[in-house]
């Protein structure tokens, strides 16, 4: 029988995301940030299995919501080349803390400049790359 507390599994509901004026994007649905390794695989003799070497890294990742105003489409499209700074955020009240995650030097992929389906919560998807990232605080 597991000793895990239920109501310590963190809830995605209690996600954030702050943009660069430290404003919340409050129809955020979907937030991923992640460290994508680089890694070099070698041989030795002897070795049966390859061993592997992290060369480098990205940093990727992906913001979705649901559409309110054309506010960041905007600062996309007035220099496609700005960098951005946001906060993601977990604060689940039942968990034991919050973690913070300043993603800094976030450059996007492409501007959604306007998407919609009849009948439907118009939500825009789009994907970054990032230059750093620090945490902030952490759970645990």
């Amino acid at each position: 029988m597991s000793n895990v507390d239920a109501n310590k599994v963190i809830n995605g509901t209690y996600g954030f995301l702050y943009d660069e004026d430290g404003r919340e994007m409050d129809t955020t649905s979907e937030f991923e940030v992640k460290d994508e390794y680089e890694k070099k695989e070698m041989r030795f003799p002897g070795d049966f299995h390859s061993k592997h070497k992290v060369m480098g890294g990205k940093i990727t990742g992906k913001i979705k919501f649901s559409k309110i105003d054309s506010r960041l489409q905007q600062k996309i499209a007035a220099d496609p080349t700005v960098k951005f700074n946001y906060i993601g955020k977990l604060a689940d009240p039942n968990s034991d803390g919050e973690e913070a995650v300043l993603i800094r030097g976030v450059s996007f992929d492409s501007n959604p400049i306007m998407s919609y389906k009849t009948n439907e919560i118009v939500e825009v998807d789009i994907n970054f790359t990032a230059d750093d990232y620090e945490y902030k605080s952490t759970i645990g």
